[in-house]
């Protein structure tokens, strides 16, 4: 997936980039016990990074003092006061502003609290008053804003048209006195002989990213993929950006073009990956086009030869376009009633066009030429070269992602077809290689095909392909036909099973951050969705999930052996709190329940609160300690609250990840069926604002330790079994007698 530019929305304020956070609490004046943001003039600690039209300075009405706010509230605009330092929301319970409507008052508006460009929630608001002051206190707690830091407070207009100005002064933070209550305590138990899985350590991988940063963090797996990767040109380096922006062919920038296909963006990829130590999947496109050879610009959806349409490169970016954009690259929508050049259809697309304006038939040899040439410079993948390839990315959505070339929705047997063809000329040029498909986009795609979504009132998981193929899901009967592809010619044409994972209705952080509330809890809850049976996807999907189970027994009745992969999953954008935990949890529950290959899209940014949840198990020390061994039994008295994980690993280590997703503190009572060594356990620990980092040692006595999780956070305890390393198969060492006894 390759993420799109989202239609604007009038709930979310403009993306702003964060300015640098001070440490300590310095911003505004204080009154008493309150922050003041606004008292005849901004407070200092404070920015104005409004946008709507306004005055800081107005005369005339003031609540006190000498001025006040003028503030047009028109077109879901506002005004944003940013603070120079990080605020938390323990701190303060409530805004107070005084509100003046003007003569003839009624403007609404909403206040919204942010971190750097994300709403971390809001508190509706009484229309303005007519004509007077209303001082009034916006009860942040009533509107769930219990947990987590903020730097701007807003004022937005939500009506999204054109209202008299608002006037707005006295505006302060009102400081929230009454004492935090105490730890909720948690029981949990841990036994490192109970549920034992060995962890494969490829599910903490990432898709592209900067190769220095992912060395730094130690991911062991690197994907290429995405929708631009569906048309690539391996020998002249181009690739087209599909329906995620104008299908355009785009050249990727290598040294010397000369040496193509040397030197090409897949070869870098290839060479940084193998350089950190970690492993390699390349994406191989089997759509059967790929770019034109001509390292140029080219786009599908020429509005001189088919027509005008909804938007083109140039519109897109408004009023003051980039001096390279081209007019002419339409986005391929139209609508009938103004392009009457014959290819814009009743349901308001370009269809007809032309493949070639951009792209070349090609078939799988060129793939195996492709496989044959990376192998000429890294070598085989048995003797440590590229060792997987993808049979393309997300082909249900190909009518959709790549209608360019491809506007016919793929069925079951086209799938199949494909499948087969792209996987032997793969394994033809290097025996050794692994692959994987189908490589799905989601939900729908794992029970039915393309054809079966695009049949008039049919149904996302069924449809006559579906039932024309003995009515199994979509991936059972791919399964199904791998194996016995194998049994027929020897040869397993697919070595994972490999699909996309994505938590629905906002929480998959493509369009928008969503830590308000309501989201957070929301996608704290959905990571059940992953194995829990019981859980209903609060989601469209409305019904259970259990995806890892589910896909386990899947590949355990049609074709045993085949490896479990998600290349493409999202819990929440990078910085979010209740995303980081979510990554935490979802690495935590690869491991527990048995994933074999996982890559998030993307890699995580820099020093981000999502690359702590994978430094937690890649690197959770800095020097790269990382956690490795065997998933164990843990469980927790409160598990809504506080998720409870166990890794063993093979020198008699102990890892305890701990998640608490409530809003208050917890102390978890932990209790190990075995004795721990040491006086102390080490806590590594990082929350919505603290990133990872050592936070010091609890005693352990016996079998015994308690770790406080303050609200929202994540800790791994690092301490280890008395009793002697324990196996995959729950003996200690040195226990030769039950060892004896157990394989007799």
């Amino acid at each position: 997936m390759t993420l799109s530019q989202a239609a604007p929305s009038p709930h979310p304020i403009r993306s702003l980039a964060l300015i640098g956070i001070a440490l300590l609490l310095s911003a505004g004046s204080l009154d008493g016990q309150n922050l003041t943001v606004y008292d005849d003039a901004l407070a200092a600690g404070f920015d104005n990074w409004s946008w709507a039209t306004h005055d800081l300075d107005n005369p005339s009405p003031v609540a006190s003092g000498n001025r006040s706010i003028a503030f047009e509230a028109d077109s879901w605009e506002g005004v944003f006061f940013h603070s120079q330092s990080l605020l938390d929301l323990a701190d303060w319970d409530a805004v107070e502003v005084a509100v003046h409507g003007g003569a003839s008052g009624g403007q609404s508006f909403r206040l919204l609290l942010q971190l750097g460009g994300t709403v971390i929630g809001e508190v509706a608001t009484a229309a303005a008053p007519a004509g007077s002051w209303q001082r009034r206190t916006l009860d942040l707690r009533a509107a769930g804003l219990a947990f987590g830091n903020f730097d701007g407070v807003v004022f937005q207009d939500t009506s999204g048209g054109d209202q008299p100005p608002l006037f707005l002064d006295e505006i302060a933070l009102r400081r929230d006195d009454s004492p935090p209550p105490p730890p909720l305590p948690v029981a949990v138990d841990v036994d490192p002989r109970a549920d034992r899985r060995a962890i494969d350590p490829r599910i903490y991988g990432i898709s592209f990213g900067d190769p220095d940063r992912n060395a730094l963090v130690g991911y062991p797996f690197r994907r290429w993929g995405g929708n631009s990767v569906t048309r690539y040109n391996w020998e002249t380096a181009v690739h087209n950006t599909a329906s995620d922006y104008f299908f355009q062919n785009i050249p990727d920038p290598v040294t010397d073009p000369a040496l193509l296909p040397h030197g090409s963006s897949s070869d870098n990829f290839v060479d940084e990956t193998l350089a950190t130590g970690a492993e390699v999947l390349l994406t191989a496109p089997a759509i059967g086009w790929v770019p034109l050879d001509a390292r140029e610009k080219k786009w599908s959806f020429s509005q001189i030869k088919y027509g005008a349409q909804e938007s083109d490169e140039c519109r897109f970016y408004g009023a003051s376009p980039p001096p390279w954009c081209t007019a002419d690259s339409g986005n391929g929508d139209c609508n009938p009633a103004v392009n009457t050049s014959g290819f814009c259809s009743a349901d308001g697309e370009i269809v007809g066009n032309d493949p070639a304006d951009t792209s070349k038939a090609v078939t799988p040899s060129y793939i195996g030429d492709w496989v044959r040439h990376v192998v000429s410079r890294v070598g085989t993948a048995a003797a440590g070269g590229v060792r997987y390839w993808a049979i393309d990315n997300e082909p249900m959505l190909w009518n959709s992602t790549h209608r360019d070339v491809h506007p016919d929705p793929v069925t079951y047997d086209e799938l199949w077809s494909r499948t087969l063809a792209y996987s032997a000329a793969i394994k033809d040029a290097d025996p050794s290689a692994e692959v994987f498909g189908p490589v799905v986009w989601g939900w729908c795609a794992y029970f039915s095909s393309a054809s079966d979504a695009a049949f008039p009132n049919g149904s996302c998981t069924d449809g006559p392909d579906r039932q024309s193929h003995g009515n199994l899901p979509l991936l059972e009967w791919y399964l199904q036909q791998v194996c016995a592809e194998e049994t027929a010619n020897g040869r397993r044409p697919i070595d994972y099973l490999d699909i996309h994972v994505y938590p629905q209705d906002g929480i998959a952080g493509l369009d928008g951050p969503g830590e308000d509330p309501d989201t957070a809890a929301r996608r704290l809850r959905s990571v059940r969705e992953l194995w829990d049976p019981t859980y209903v996807s609060e989601s469209w999907i409305n019904q259970p999930i259990y995806l890892i189970p589910r896909l386990r027994s899947w590949i355990d009745q049609r074709c045993p052996g085949v490896g479990l992969a998600f290349t493409e999953y999202r819990w929440g954008s990078d910085d979010g709190a209740s995303s980081a935990l979510a990554h935490a949890e979802a690495l935590a529950l690869f491991g527990r329940e048995g994933v074999d290959v996982a890559a998030r899209w993307v890699a995580p940014e820099a020093d981000s609160r999502v690359e702590d949840a994978f430094e937690l198990f890649l690197n959770y020390d800095g020097a790269g300690a990382r956690v490795d061994g065997d998933s164990v039994r843990a469980r927790s008295d409160r598990p809504d609250d506080l998720g409870t994980y166990a890794i063993a690993g093979p020198g008699g280590e102990l890892w305890l990840v701990l998640i608490n997703r409530a809003t208050g503190d917890l102390e978890a009572e932990i209790e190990v069926a075995e004795p721990l060594t040491g006086a102390t356990a080490a806590v590594y620990r990082f929350s919505s604002s603290d990133s990872l980092a050592p936070d010091g040692t609890v005693p352990v006595s016996g079998d015994r330790l308690t770790v406080v999780m303050p609200a929202r956070s994540v800790a791994l305890v690092v301490t280890g079994i008395a009793t002697g390393v324990l196996f995959a198969d729950g003996f200690e060492s040195g226990n030769t007698a039950a060892w004896t006894a157990a394989v007799q």
